[in-house]
């Protein structure tokens, strides 16, 4: 009798079909219809509201970097003019003999002024250290170590070469000789 028992319990049902449970769903509850209206018109203004400050960064960004091309651009063409300042400066260093010469370097001098009366008027600053500056490795340039009277270690000894900035930027820096350190 037990071993028919255990046989009962080990049958196989009549169906190998899989029995489907039935759960019962709660139903939600019923939404009003304004506020469901209402909740949806809130989520729609807030994704509103952010589509539009990306916009405005989007634009802020924009204009930020054709202003920034545009000032590349401007201290490019005059990164080029600074050798036809240098060639000028030599030219005006030279000393004339002659009237005529002395007519030719002013007109040499004129064209000068002028040419760095727009240039400055466009953003251009000459750097000229003086003999005692401390160097600034962001103007200046260091050709080499120059002792000189009264002068500290690391402070400029002679200015070699103007250098230039535009705006904020270093287009050359200037070029100077540098008292070195005290042994």
């Amino acid at each position: 009798a037990e071993a028919e028992a255990a046989d009962e319990l080990v049958e196989p049902t009549e169906s190998d079909e899989p029995v489907d449970l039935v759960v019962e769903e709660t139903a939600e509850e019923e939404v009003d219809p304004l506020t469901a209206m209402t909740r949806e018109k809130d989520e729609v203004f807030a994704q509103l509201q952010r589509v539009s400050a990306d916009y405005q960064n989007y634009m802020r960004r924009a204009q930020h970097n054709q202003r920034e091309s545009a000032e590349l651009a401007r201290a490019d063409v005059i990164k080029t003019l600074l050798g036809v300042l240098d060639h000028f400066d030599h030219a005006l260093s030279a000393e004339a003999e002659g009237d005529e010469a002395k007519a030719l370097m002013d007109g040499v001098r004129i064209v000068h002024d002028e040419l760095m009366k727009v240039l400055t008027q466009s953003g251009l600053g000459r750097v000229e250290p003086a003999v005692g500056d401390a160097f600034d490795p962001e103007q200046h340039e260091a050709l080499m170590r120059q002792s000189a009277e009264g002068v500290e270690a690391n402070h400029i000894t002679a200015a070699l070469q103007p250098g230039y900035r535009y705006g904020r930027r270093t287009l050359r820096a200037a070029k100077v000789a540098v008292a070195p350190e005290s042994e």
